[in-house]
């Protein structure tokens, strides 16, 4: 039978009290919950990056969260969903579901249904992503099945996700090995311990930054690449080999069209330092850096692994300001270590290997995935 969300759930929406006081914020008292302490696998959430004081819960008069209710983020980043583990408190882009006890529902079974929920329909196209408001929200229908149904479903898929659980571990491992080998092979490059021949990396390189044609609404639809640091998100931890969306002849004359063999670099806010080489030519927006013509005495894997190794370093040299932004000055004369080529080479004959291993994870990953897919018919 379906039911609106608004018929069996009272909607609540979190608030940010002001970081201007702060005796807000910076303790370790209540929970509160934003966009970014949703994981993408697990299914309570028990822990949060900032905490509330009494004071703070007192004078914003914020809405608790109690426990065991489950939680959505509907702005920015829709459909990232939990189940509190404990009371908590969250901010304005979470909604917070509260059971009527209209009808039979298992928190853990809402989950599942939130959590692979197509949002987009019924979403609006907002400057800074796709937004869902409470109105809307409140008007959605869902389906929901007997208890017992719920029950089996919910079972099935707990077998599901743990078994994804376990994969995802595994390739953070894979991952951490090849950090491991890195520091391994060339040190400590952030203090340079191994004393490998440096040079400013503009001189290394041609480093240009991107360009966003606005509003980007207006130049979609074309056949040109369109890389975004979603894209970059997917997949492959070195290489990005295509785009969701692309951008019209008009937008490329706004943006910056870089070569495929190119190295991108995202140079603010919370992706600052995330790097992939691309494989087609395409477009960046300005939160991209693109590095181009690499010196022959750098392999570009290794300088993009080199990069990740400093991700820290660069948000701590970033110009103050709402989020950090590294401009194209900065990273020219950020100087780069250059061990010998060859031995740069055995370190990606490495990083491919791991590779290999990984891409077999990630297959067996997307076929739980569908499995998950199927079983919940959600």
């Amino acid at each position: 039978m379906k039911y609106k969300l608004k018929d069996i759930f009272d909607l609540q929406m979190g608030k940010t009290p002001s970081r201007d006081n702060v005796d807000y914020w910076n303790t370790n008292g209540y929970k509160w919950i934003s966009i970014g302490d949703l994981s993408t696998t697990e299914m309570y959430i028990s822990n949060t990056k900032e905490h509330l004081s009494e004071k703070a819960v007192q004078e914003s008069r914020i809405k608790l969260i109690p426990r065991n209710t489950v939680v959505m983020s509907f702005k920015l980043s829709i459909g990232k969903t939990a189940i509190t583990a404990e009371d908590m408190y969250s901010n304005e882009a979470i909604m917070a579901f509260h059971d009527k006890h209209v009808v039979d529902m298992l928190p853990k079974y809402i989950f599942y249904l939130f959590k692979y929920r197509d949002w987009d329909k019924g979403s609006n196209k907002a400057v800074m992503g796709k937004t869902l408001n409470k109105a809307t929200l409140s008007e959605i229908e869902i389906e929901l099945c007997s208890l017992e149904k719920q029950k089996e479903i919910v079972k099935v898929l707990d077998k599901i996700m743990g078994s994804l659980a376990g994969r995802k571990s595994e390739l953070l491992l894979l991952d951490d090995l090849i950090k491991a080998r890195f520091v391994e092979m060339f040190g400590d490059i952030n203090i340079n311990d191994k004393n490998w021949n440096c040079e400013p990396l503009g001189e290394l390189c041609t480093i240009v930054r991107g360009g966003s044609p606005r509003p980007i609404e207006q130049f979609l639809g074309g056949d040109v690449p369109w890389i975004k640091i979603g894209d970059a998100t997917d997949g492959d931890n070195i290489y990005l080999n295509s785009t969701k969306e692309h951008i019209i002849q008009e937008g490329v004359k706004k943006s910056r069209l870089v070569k495929p063999g190119s190295l991108i670099f995202a140079n603010c806010g919370v992706s600052l330092g995330f790097a992939r080489i691309i494989t087609f030519e395409g477009c960046i927006h300005d939160g991209w850096l693109a590095m181009e013509d690499i010196d022959e005495r750098l392999d570009r894997v290794f300088l993009l692994q080199a990069l990740n190794q400093m991700t820290e370093y660069f948000r701590t040299i970033a110009p103050a300001g709402t989020q950090p932004n590294l401009n194209t000055a900065i990273m020219k004369a950020y100087m780069q270590v250059i061990p010998p080529i060859e031995l740069q080479r055995d370190y990606i004959r490495f990083v491919h290997q791991v590779d290999k291993s990984k891409l077999m994870f990630q297959k067996l990953h997307q076929k739980l995935n569908i499995l998950r897919q199927k079983a919940g018919n959600i």
